[in-house]
């Protein structure tokens, strides 16, 4: 009896540790001391790491995943980010002067008191999750069709 019930118990214990959620830091520190070091990291995971203050002036980052990473003041002036995802990253303060963000994904990043100023945006994807315009400089610009709120849509194509 007393052995049925240590197997049961460690049957339990593995059934929850299969199911709890794996906890990892997901940068790769090879992957900061890369960067830290040569300025160059295309494809890097730097995922939730802590880039604050960081000088990465004309930083290679280029399709980089920096999603929720740390870029508080960081110097990103003339950085190549084209198609890094920086999802809930926070640029807060940065200077994005003259920096690559084309297709870039900014959805959810804290852009507070960031310098965009020159900054290529084109199809990025905004902190809203609207695409940017192609062109887009220093700001994200957004082409949308308003309709006059008493016009409606046609019902069928023959209504054109």
């Amino acid at each position: 009896m007393k052995r049925q019930g240590h197997i049961l118990a460690l049957c339990l214990v593995s059934f929850v540790l299969c199911l709890s959620p794996r906890v990892t830091h997901g940068f790769k520190q090879s992957d900061v001391d890369k960067i830290s070091n040569t300025k160059e990291c295309q494809w890097c995971d730097l995922r939730g790491a802590n880039l604050s203050g960081s000088d990465l002036s004309d930083a290679s980052l280029s399709g980089a995943n920096l999603s929720e990473a740390r870029l508080k003041g960081a110097n990103l002036t003339g950085a190549n980010l084209s198609t890094a995802y920086l999802r809930n990253a926070d640029l807060s303060g940065a200077n994005l002067t003259g920096a690559f963000l084309d297709k870039a994904n900014l959805n959810g990043a804290n852009l507070t008191g960031a310098n965009l100023t020159g900054a290529k945006l084109s199809k990025a994807t905004w902190t809203d999750g609207e695409k940017c315009d192609e062109g887009s400089t220093g700001e994200c610009k957004q082409s949308r069709v308003i309709r006059p709120k008493d016009e409606t849509p046609p019902l069928f194509p023959a209504d054109f």
